[in-house]
C-alpha cells in the first residue's frame, strides 16, 4: 500500500511538472508575442516620401519628405539599438496569438506610392535587411505624374522585397461616400492589385488615415485582415486589427527625433 501510494505521490508530482511546464512555455510565448493579452506593442512608422526637397517640391509633400541621408541615419539608428522589422504576416500571426515576435519589433510603411519608395527607400531597406509596406494608391499607378509608381516599378518594388497594400483606388476620404462609392474604392483597388501582382492583397491604409465603424466593416468585408490609420501611438489592440496606431515620420523628425518618438510611445 505505501508503494503504491509512493508511485501515486510521484505521478502527480511529474503531472504537475509537466503541466507547470506546458504553461510556463504558453505564458513565455504570450508575453512574447504579447498579443494574447489583448494588446500588442509594436511600433508601426509611417513615412511618405525619400527624397530631396526642391523648388519643384509640391508645398504639400514637404513636410512629408524625409532627406534619403536622414532616413539612412535613421535606418541605422534602428539596426543599431536593436529593433527588428517584421511583416503584415508576422504582425498578423502575433495578433492572432499564432506566433512570436522578435524582441523590438517594428514596421516601417510608406502611403500613396510616390516613385522614390523604389529608387531612394527600397536600396537602403535592402541594405540592412529590413521588411517594409508600400500602401499605393492604384488610379495613380502608371497615370502620367512621374511622381508616382508605375506598374513595372511596383512589380520591380515587390521584388526587392517591399510589401504592396491598398491605399484605395483615388485617395478619398472614405468616410464622406456612399456605401457604393466605398466598397468600390476598397475592392477595386485591392482586384487590380491582386491582378497585377498575382497573389491576394490583404493589407490597407485609410487615406487620411479617416475611417469609422462603416468603414471598418466594409473593409473587413472587402477581405482586408490588417489596416493602419494615423492614430497616433504603438499599441495594436488585437481586437481592432482594422485598426492599427502608427507613429508618423516627417521630414523635421530627424534620428533624435525618432529616438524620442520611440521612447515616449
Amino acid at each position: 500500500m505505501a508503494t503504491n501510494g509512493l508511485r501515486s505521490c510521484c505521478f502527480l508530482v511529474a503531472l504537475t511538472a509537466v503541466s507547470f511546464a506546458a504553461s510556463t512555455a504558453h505564458g513565455t510565448a504570450a508575453a512574447r508575442n504579447g498579443a494574447c493579452g489583448g494588446a500588442l506593442r509594436v511600433p508601426i512608422l509611417m513615412y511618405h516620401r525619400i527624397n530631396v526637397v526642391t523648388k519643384h517640391t509640391p508645398a504639400i509633400s514637404r513636410r512629408l519628405t524625409v532627406a534619403p541621408a536622414v532616413f539612412a541615419r535613421q535606418l541605422a539608428w534602428l539596426d543599431r539599438n536593436g529593433y527588428r522589422t517584421i511583416t503584415q504576416g508576422q504582425l498578423l500571426a502575433a495578433i492572432g496569438c499564432r506566433g512570436a515576435l522578435p524582441p523590438k519589433p517594428i514596421v516601417l510603411t510608406f502611403d500613396d506610392g510616390y516613385a522614390d519608395v523604389f529608387f531612394r527607400a527600397s536600396t537602403l531597406i535592402a541594405h540592412h535587411g529590413m521588411h517594409a509596406i508600400a500602401y499605393v494608391i492604384t488610379g495613380r499607378i502608371s497615370a502620367g505624374d512621374p511622381s508616382f509608381l508605375t506598374w513595372p516599378l511596383l512589380t520591380a518594388l515587390e521584388r526587392r522585397g517591399i510589401e504592396i497594400g491598398s491605399h484605395t483606388v483615388s485617395h478619398r476620404d472614405l468616410t464622406t461616400l456612399s456605401d457604393r462609392e466605398l466598397r468600390t474604392e476598397l475592392l477595386e483597388s485591392r482586384r487590380v492589385l491582386e491582378r497585377r501582382l498575382g497573389h491576394p492583397i490583404r493589407w490597407l491604409a485609410y487615406p487620411f488615415g479617416a475611417y469609422d465603424a462603416r468603414v471598418v466593416a466594409s473593409a473587413r468585408r472587402a477581405g482586408y485582415r490588417l489596416a493602419v490609420t494615423t492614430r497616433g501611438g504603438d499599441l495594436q489592440d488585437v481586437h481592432r486589427p482594422l485598426e492599427l496606431e502608427r507613429l508618423r515620420v516627417l521630414d523635421s523628425t530627424g534620428v533624435k527625433g525618432l529616438a524620442a518618438m520611440l521612447a515616449a510611445a
